[in-house]
């Protein structure tokens, strides 16, 4: 649903994205992940078709944005991270602007108006000026206003910046609601909490490159050298927990206290099943046995340099 084949973007003496290519799957939610500066925005302004790449092609739903930008700009909602509003409109006045613009049928208008209002849970403000919301329910018109042509594809720059964190969650809910409905979604992101348990895959990219990129599974996995897994357990049954695990040529790491403890394993997933059978058979009384996955801040400091160009 997007791709970006060899893309690059040059200004003056500064190389803004360096030979990128991706591909982002029709109903995934990618979040792009870096600093100030790694060439997030510049990306997304090409994939939006606001900015022409220096070389390489920008794809949306098979159309070249640079060629044929305004047939691409029917499959695309697009949120920038300072994004202007007219204050001096009511909120479904805006909305009925930019329904208009989009080119939606007029006898359809009414009532698209009034599902994207419901879908980001403005109805209390649909007759307010728009000079008098919040942050948060700025945010959230600029959301209705980006998906009122219901666009297969959503292009968010930092969509969160400045919001509190329950304008945070009600986004994210939001955000996954259009996912359900099969909308493609690339969001940028340098408050890196904000994409965990979020993104169904990520890209870390610096100074203009991608630096990995993948689900999350796959980048946290190519990125650790074993697996980190916890360990509990009731009664004394520390030096038997600690013989069984040393017994295992795969396991390293072993940090061991009363009770509790953690190991590296170096074998897949499929293999914790027996260690964890071989720690019960040892009397070990086990309460917990789990990996501990890397979140996506762990992982991006592990990855990044935090390099900007």
């Amino acid at each position: 649903m997007i791709e970006f084949l060899n893309l690059r973007k040059e200004y003056d003496d500064v190389l803004a994205v360096d030979d990128l290519t991706l591909t982002i799957p029709q109903g995934e939610i990618f979040g792009l992940i870096g600093p100030n500066g790694a060439g997030k925005t510049t990306t997304i302004r090409m994939a939006a078709g606001l900015l022409g790449p220096t070389q390489g092609r920008a794809v949306i739903a098979g159309i070249d944005v640079a060629q044929k930008p305004e047939q691409a700009q029917q499959y695309i909602g697009y949120l920038s991270d300072f994004f202007a509003v007219y204050e001096d409109l009511k909120v479904w006045e805006y909305l009925d602007y930019f329904a208009h613009a989009y080119k939606l049928p007029e006898a359809e208008i009414p009532g698209r108006i009034t599902e994207v209002v419901a879908q980001v849970n403005l109805e209390v403000k649909r007759d307010a000026m728009i000079r008098g919301l919040s942050r948060g329910m700025k945010q959230r018109l600029g959301i209705a206003r980006a998906i009122i042509h219901q666009p297969k594809v959503m292009l968010l720059d930092e969509p969160a910046s400045g919001l509190d964190p329950k304008a945070r969650l009600e986004l994210r809910n939001l955000l996954l609601s259009l996912r359900n409905r099969g909308a493609t979604i690339l969001i940028s992101s340098h408050i890196l909490t904000e994409l965990e348990g979020f993104c169904t895959s990520i890209g870390i990219m610096e100074k203009g490159r991608m630096v990995r990129s993948g689900s999350i599974e796959e980048v946290t996995a190519a990125a650790a050298s074993a697996r980190l897994v916890r360990l509990t357990w009731t009664g004394d049954s520390l030096a038997a927990a600690e013989e069984k695990l040393r017994s295992d040529a795969r396991v390293s790491e072993i940090k061991l206290a009363a009770g509790a403890g953690t190991f590296r394993f170096g074998g897949g997933e499929e293999d914790l099943a027996p260690i964890l059978a071989g720690l019960i058979s040892a009397g070990v009384q086990v309460t917990f046995f789990g990996e501990m996955k890397q979140t996506v801040e762990e992982l991006y400091m592990k990855l990044s340099s935090h390099e900007v160009m």
